[in-house]
């Protein structure tokens, strides 16, 4: 998605820079092995880094219940911010925006402002008009929804591929 709006460098799964002596917050993941969701260049400006961490939960759950679904969010993207944040532009050097969504498909305000500029860089970069840009975008990220959905549901579709019985050894003495 942020490819094919005009991001590079684009990375999933990438591994931070170690924290070292650096002075973080309490609250600042200092995992070792910490990562972040999405990478890549140019999302805010040209040849910006940006970090991008998803954050997807279902306001239906007991424990929202008391909660309004806009605090839900403001919440949400403040933890991660808390989390992450003062890592990425003190060591990575590079900006944050937590992408919060529900399960129901609403967006945070942070995650409508990154589809925004994704989707205004779509129609500079494609011909698009917004509108087709936006939709394009909101359809991925049910589809992304839904499959992650399907998958804690049912499991993967990977097949498991077991060791023949006759490779296995049964001497156990």
């Amino acid at each position: 998605m942020a490819k094919h709006a005009g991001m590079t460098a684009v990375e999933t799964e990438r591994h931070m820079l170690p924290v070292g002596d650096f002075p973080l917050p309490h609250t600042a993941n200092h995992a070792p092995d910490a990562r972040m969701d999405v990478f890549g260049l140019g999302l805010w400006g040209k040849l910006q880094k940006s970090y991008i961490d998803v954050r997807i939960f279902h306001p239906g759950a007991p424990s929202y219940r008391s909660k309004t679904l806009k605090n839900l969010y403001k919440e949400q993207e403040a933890q991660k911010k808390r989390s992450y944040g003062r890592r990425v532009i003190e060591i990575e050097k590079g900006t944050f925006s937590p992408f919060v969504l529900s399960t129901s498909g609403g967006l945070a305000p942070e995650s409508n402002r990154i589809l925004r500029t994704l989707a205004g860089k779509m129609v500079k970069e494609h011909g698009n008009t917004y509108r087709e840009a936006i939709e394009y975008l909101r359809l991925r990220i049910r589809f992304a929804i839904l499959r992650v959905c399907l998958i804690a549901l049912r499991g993967t579709r990977v097949k498991v591929h077991h060791a023949p019985i006759n490779n296995v050894d049964l001497n156990l003495i």
